[in-house]
């Protein structure tokens, strides 16, 4: 697809999804895309929680968003709306099955939250219910960091209590986020909301175990430590029978960094060391046959991160 035809793609499409309710079609459209990935003996479900706009210009304050249709021949048409000047985050959590255990990262809003927006109230269950799955079923939570989307649903509101929505579950948590979240909670830097209604009460139930550096699981699945976007952040590796993939948590919120790195973003906790972070997983990942399974992208999700003359580019699979 040239240029051309690639722009008029992006204008036409989010701009309609934009005057028709963006959430509706784009959701839809997420929806018609593949959800679901085997890697070796592992699987991969996407249990999609939301899909909504966020404005491009607080997202990445200062930068120069022309960048996003002079890449428009590359770009997926579902990243960006230019006529809202708005990016698509994609709000999602991973069902990782292997044969000896069922892991979800990340939790996305939760239920009952002030963030949840009402005309997706039981959405999310339903589409883990979709995929086979019970909150009973489930042996392992990690979250790859605390901000409110990516833990909500690790607890729900029971009888004016918040009680862990999967009981049966050891939460994987990195000991450095949980100490840096108790430690601003202390200094009066951060609210504690989120920590009182997502993490504290696993704490209570003895449900959580704190990681320091690289973690095995099983069946070739590990989590690893990527700190920038918030101090404990880390992310999932998949290696399985010669095939590879990395869920990327927030290293990545949108296809545009991967041309476009340097671009300083709202969400970044430490913008340099995450930065940092970013082009090292960018140059670690560029032309090698890993799968890369991101945490906001809409659309199909999942892609490679390929070089060209111009720089890189992210190719989305299918």
């Amino acid at each position: 697809m040239n240029r051309l035809t690639r722009r008029g793609c992006i204008a036409g499409a989010c701009g309609f999804a934009m005057a028709a309710g963006l959430h509706r079609p784009l959701f839809a459209m997420s929806n018609d895309l593949p959800a679901e990935w085997v890697f070796g003996k592992v699987r991969v479900t996407k249990v999609l929680d939301v899909v909504q706009p966020f404005d491009a210009g607080r997202a990445y304050p200062g930068a120069p968003l022309e960048a996003f249709i002079q890449n428009a021949d590359w770009l997926p048409p579902w990243s960006y709306d230019p006529s809202a000047q708005a990016i698509i985050l994609s709000f999602h959590s991973y069902l990782v099955r292997t044969q000896h255990m069922n892991m979800i990262v990340d939790t996305c809003w939760g239920e009952d939250t002030p963030q949840r927006p009402r005309q997706f109230h039981g959405k999310w269950l339903e589409n883990l219910a979709a995929a086979g799955v019970h909150p009973d079923d489930i042996d392992l939570v990690t979250c790859t960091h605390f901000h409110a989307d990516h833990v909500g649903w690790n607890t729900r509101l029971r009888d004016g209590r918040w009680v862990p929505t999967f009981p049966k579950a050891r939460h994987l948590f990195s000991r450095i986020e949980l100490e840096s979240l108790e430690n601003a909670i202390k200094a009066g830097t951060t609210s504690a909301d989120t920590y009182e209604r997502s993490i504290l009460p696993l704490l209570e139930t003895g449900q959580v175990l704190t990681l320091d550096g690289v973690h095995e699981i099983t069946d070739g699945v590990r989590i690893v430590p990527s700190p920038g976007h918030s101090p404990g952040h880390q992310h999932v590796e998949i290696d399985s029978q010669g095939e590879r993939a990395v869920l990327s948590g927030d290293i990545l919120h949108n296809p545009v960094e991967v041309r476009h790195p340097e671009w300083i973003k709202l969400f970044d906790e430490d913008k340099q060391a995450a930065y940092e972070q970013r082009l090292n997983f960018l140059d670690t990942h560029t032309d090698v046959d890993v799968t890369i399974l991101t945490a906001h992208f809409a659309g199909s999700t999942a892609g490679h991160i390929r070089s060209r003359a111009d720089g890189r580019i992210f190719r989305p699979l299918s």
